[in-house]
């Protein structure tokens, strides 16, 4: 620096001692005023790019015209002008800088080799001003004179390439403008010529690809050719390619890439598109620190929250729409208040909350979404005519949705109103045309749905049957929008009778149906309204025929990487399906295998795929060791939950995506490893769904029978060893199941004789179980639909002797299929070795926290089975009543016995639970137990002495039977005792005592449970006869009986609800029932 300004001191004082008309002077001059701005370009002092600037002003003024440096002294001026500019951002100094620039270039003989360089540096200039002033002039000269640039420009010069660019720049500020085809295709076709005129190494290839892939983003979100989204996706893929990974556009590029991802994967469908998005964008997102780090960071994250959105809405995984949801989140918090991306950051979130309500059913959720999409609609101006659409439009889904649980009117006019603008607003070539139309559809069959007005309805059909038209056959979208307008086509239907509107519906359906490239959950929901139609018109052969191909669709709609709970919301929308496709096949003559299979395949796919888990690999371990060890590390990866509430602010941001990532492709690799399996021989039919020899040999022990439930019939289908054969049952009917139901109190009187002469008494007549047995006969029960709310086993007639019920003719069992009892019965009996000491695990809950009632023979009941277990040689454990101690002793025990209060929930079976003294905090809950490897130990009985463990509350979940007892049967243990309904607590003890006395008496086997239940159950139930027998003789000689018949007096009941109880004496023993092998 010291020699630099000593240089400039000495040029000065020669500068002194020459004449103002010396020939050398202008040259000494120039090199002043070039010394002055190297060092400026070293000190950054504005003071030393000042004095460059008058030295150079000086060096012009003193150039005479005709001079051959005149140009070059002009041009030099300008660069320094432009440099202040940069630097102060202030517009005289533009000003300046494009003044001087235009003089350069007019005085630049067109011949002139630095002429192209001149006119780009002005049109660059020129660009500066349009965008600080958007003085229309400016655009279009800065256009002109960088066209004149190009075009001299020597093909081969190395310079092509950077004025190419710069042109790209001003044609695609034009096209921002004006939004006109024309000037985004010339943008394009500039682009590539750019990047064909940058070398493969040079530095700037890769920002210029990255443009041009823009700028083809540009042109497929207007034209929704599938060439431009390929195309566009290939060169933004080329330029992260060459992009350095510690490069700081690395994260831009990635970005971009990403969301070109998701757009291709909304138009085709495939689910690697969207999952590599993910992947992408969460680099892009760990590429940047997550404090202090680039402004972008904030688009990115609302990108990943997209991303994860749509995957959510095309798997169902609760864990991305969480993600998507902190995601969100996080670009809201680190976008300024004065953005303008802050409207779509919070129009996002609130999508998102919507789709959350949806899915959990929390108002809160719905509240705050509407408060987001408002806020967001206030900070968006009137003329942003998109944003303004897609605010609208989202703004009335989430009113739609509220409308739904509030039932306020003002919220689904607000609804129709903010959608119909939305539509209003959006132009019908913007691909986005189709989805508001089908949004707008939908909101006004929400209101026909509570006006019942035509208006309505005809609006509803009218706006899906454009949505169908504006959409090509290839678009995944296509099936959704062609299942609303068959759904609203059969209201209409409904109250028309008009039979066109009819095969319209079948039309719509069977279309949906059958695209390949929509989400599994559209297609079924589009197979089972065409399963209905033909229901509704006896078309008994195609209803059959689509029921076979929706059933087959179910294994893709709950794949091995999603969680039980996923899989249990998914499964819960197919409810019925398996019965109704059932009955399709017995009413075409299929055989009763057939309509076996069904059921096999549509029921219990929860539990079924919780037991391919816990599947023995023995046999494959002693032939083909390398699969076998391959099967045992895919399973133990598919198994645990995955990974949920890892912030994205943490160091590393990526642990949940990636344990996410991994358990998909476990999963898809556990499933080409089954292929590979089924290929050796002997292993054919390996994880199949069991043959009609299998079943057969399942019913060795008894018979099963199967209850399908459905509105079209309702039949048992009876496996026995020899036969599966089918019984239809006249006289039960779908509709009075539901209103029996519906009513409650399943075990009056009435309901069990009703439950005898539809069911029970035809099925036991059909076995040839008629007479009191002196060697009992076992048989299972699997009811389907609303049926697994019935006591099948406690059906009969109580008012009169005899044994027209089934508690005098067998003993019941029940299970959730066919093939559940068969893996049940593939694990080994524990091996009661007196040396080994098993252990029962004991708990009772006598008082629960946030409980009012009490349970006093909760202790009583414990004490009792201490003598018993310490005679039948079992040590019993009481552990304290925490979750972390239970699940500790759990696996170690054979017995697991719990004496205390339990809760079904009604929205989510899997969160269902035992009430532990922690049960607020860290509850012991279904979906814990469904997880626990239990099997292994074979553990023998769980005993769940508690009200409703056995209950389901919402219909939707009935063909899952997810609830406490069968998550104890996918733990694995053999047998599980439990209640269907609330229970006395001092009955409870009594039922306890002698179903233990059984299996003490009959040696702790598989029949000793049942027997001793059944023995339990027969003699609570003699009591009562007996007791009521008595009551009515002494109420018809008017003697007062108030205490008689009291079973101890107690009738609390071991659940948190309090119950309704009839002047007759209830029937405790009816809802205890046991399940198993």
């Amino acid at each position: 620096m010291d020699n630099s300004n000593e240089t400039i001191r000495r040029g000065l004082a020669a500068l002194d001692m020459i004449s103002a008309d010396h020939p050398d002077r202008i040259k000494l001059l120039n090199s002043i005023g070039l010394l002055l701005y190297l060092k400026y370009t070293e000190t950054k002092a504005m003071i030393d790019l000042q004095q460059a600037i008058r030295v150079a002003q000086e060096v012009l003024e003193a150039t005479p015209e005709g001079h051959p440096n005149k140009e070059i002294w002009s041009n030099n001026l300008g660069n320094l002008l432009s440099d202040k500019y940069s630097s102060t951002g202030e517009m005289a100094d533009l000003n300046e800088a494009i003044r001087v620039a235009r003089q350069t270039v007019h005085m630049t003989p067109k011949e002139h080799k630095e002429r192209p360089m001149w006119l780009n540096n002005f049109g660059v200039l020129l660009n500066n001003r349009y965008l600080r002033t958007d003085i229309e002039s400016d655009h279009e000269e800065a256009l002109h004179v960088s066209w004149e640039a190009v075009h001299i420009t020597p093909k081969d010069h190395p310079e092509l390439g950077g004025r190419l660019n710069n042109l790209r720049v001003q044609l695609r500020h034009r096209y921002s403008k004006r939004g006109e085809m024309p000037d985004l295709e010339e943008a394009i076709r500039v682009a590539q010529e750019c990047v064909r005129a940058t070398p493969e190494h040079h530095p700037d290839r890769g920002g210029r690809l990255e443009s041009l892939g823009i700028l083809l983003d540009s042109k497929y979100s207007t034209t929704g050719a599938t060439a431009d989204i390929e195309e566009c996706i290939r060169v933004t893929q080329e330029s992260i390619n060459m992009t350095p990974r510690d490069h700081s556009y690395r994260g831009s590029r990635l970005n971009l890439l990403g969301v070109q991802l998701t757009k291709r994967y909304m138009k085709m469908g495939e689910v690697a598109d969207i999952d590599n998005a993910i992947r992408i964008t969460q680099e892009a997102i760990s590429a940047v620190p997550g404090q202090g780090g680039q402004p972008e960071r904030a688009g990115w994250l609302n990108n990943l929250a997209i991303c994860l959105g749509q995957r959510y809405t095309r798997i169902g995984a609760l864990g991305d729409l969480e993600q998507a949801i902190q995601a969100s989140r996080g670009a809201v918090n680190n976008t300024p208040e004065a953005d303008s991306k802050l409207a779509s950051c919070l129009c996002n979130l609130g999508y998102l909350l919507t789709d959350r309500y949806s899915r959990v059913r929390q108002l809160t959720d719905l509240d705050e979404a509407i408060m987001l999409i408002r806020n967001a609609i206030g900070l968006t101006p009137e003329d942003y005519t998109s944003q303004k659409a897609a605010l609208n439009c989202n703004l009335g889904l989430a009113l739609g949705q509220r409308f739904l649980e509030t039932e306020k009117e003002t919220d689904i006019d607000e609804a129709v109103r903010a959608v119909q603008e939305a539509v209003d607003r959006t132009s019908r070539d913007n691909p986005n045309w189709p989805q508001r139309l089908q949004n707008l559809a939908t909101i006004f069959g929400k209101r026909y749905a509570n006006t019942e007005s035509m208006a309505d309805l005809e609006a509803s059909i009218r706006m899906a049957q454009e949505a169908v038209d504006a959409t090509p056959e290839n678009i995944p979208n296509r099936a959704i929008y062609l299942d609303s307008l068959g759904k609203a086509l059969f209201a209409r239907f409904l109250k028309t009778n008009a039979q066109a509107d009819l095969e319209r519906v079948i039309s719509c359906s069977k279309s949906a149906l059958y695209q390949p490239n929509s989400s599994i959950t559209s297609r079924i929901e589009a197979g089972k309204s065409l399963l209905a139609c033909y229901g509704f018109t006896s078309d008994w052969q195609l209803a059959y025929d689509t029921a076979k191909v929706v059933l087959g669709l179910i294994p893709q709609l709950t794949p091995r990487s999603l969680r039980n709970s996923d899989k249990q919301h998914l499964l819960s929308q197919i409810s019925g399906l398996a019965s109704d496709a059932a009955a399709a096949a017995l009413e075409i003559g299929k055989s009763p295998l057939v309509a076996l299979e069904f059921l096999e395949q549509g029921r219990g796919v929860l539990a079924g795929s919780l037991d391919e888990l816990q599947v023995d690999a023995l046999d494959l371990q002693k032939k083909h060791g390398e699969l076998a060890e391959r099967f045992t590390r895919l399973r133990d990866e598919l198994e645990p939950p995955i990974i949920r509430n890892i912030s994205l602010t943490e160091e590393d941001p990526q642990p949940w995506q990636a344990q996410a990532t991994r358990r998909y492709d476990a999963a898809d690799e556990f499933d080409r490893l089954i292929a590979e399996i089924r290929q050796q021989p002997g292993f054919a039919d390996f994880l199949l769904a069991p043959s009609s020899e299998d079943m057969q040999a399942a019913a060795t022990y008894g018979p099963i029978v199967i209850i399908n439930v459905s509105g079209y019939r309702c039949d048992a289908v009876i496996v026995e060893r020899h036969q599966i054969r089918s019984l239809a049952l006249q006289n039960l009917d779908s509709n009075e199941i539901e209103e029996i139901a519906r009513k409650g109190d399943l075990g009056h009187p009435d309901v069990l004789e009703w439950l005898w002469h539809t069911i029970a008494n035809p099925v036991l007549d059909a076995l040839g179980f008629r007479e009191l047995p002196s060697a009992w006969p076992h048989m299972w029960w699997i009811p389907t639909g609303l049926l697994t709310k019935f006591p099948l086993h406690a059906a009969g007639i109580l008012n009169k002797s005899g044994i027209d019920n089934t508690l005098d003719r067998v003993i019941s069992s029940y299970n959730l299929s066919v093939k559940a009892i068969i893996r049940g019965r593939q694990r080994r009996i524990p091996a009661w070795i007196p040396s080994a000491s098993p252990q029962a695990l004991l708990i009772a809950m006598r008082d629960t926290p946030g409980c009012i009632s009490q349970l006093p023979f909760a202790a009583k009941e414990v004490s009792m089975l201490h003598d018993i277990c310490k005679s039948m040689a079992i040590d019993t454990i009481e552990p304290r009543r925490y979750k972390k101690d239970i699940l500790a002793l759990l696996p170690s025990c054979k017995i697991f016995h719990f004496a205390g209060h339990a809760n079904a929930n009604r929205v989510d079976p899997s969160r269902s639970q035992l009430l532990l003294e922690d049960w607020e905090t860290d509850p012991l809950m279904v979906g814990t137990l469904m997880e626990m490897k239990l099997r292994e130990r074979l553990p023998f009985l769980a005993y769940l002495s508690a009200c409703g463990t056995g209950q389901i509350k919402d219909d939707r979940f009935v063909d899952e039977s997810i609830h406490l007892v069968s998550a104890y049967q996918l733990a694995g243990f053999r047998h599980v005792v439990g209640t269907l309904w609330e229970v006395n607590d001092e009955t409870c003890v009594d039922i306890a005592r002698m179903t233990y006395e059984g299996m003490r008496d009959k040696g702790m086997t598989d029949e000793a449970v049942c027997w001793g239940l059944h023995t339990a159950i027969r003699e609570i139930r003699n009591r009562w006869v007996s007791e009521m027998a008595h009551h009515r003789e002494a109420s018809q000689l008017m003697i007062s009986s108030s205490n008689d018949g009291d079973l101890g007096g107690a009738t609390l009941p071991r659940d948190i609800e309090a119950s309704d109880q009839d002047d007759e004496k209830p029937l405790y023993w009816v809802p205890y029932v046991h399940f198993g092998v």
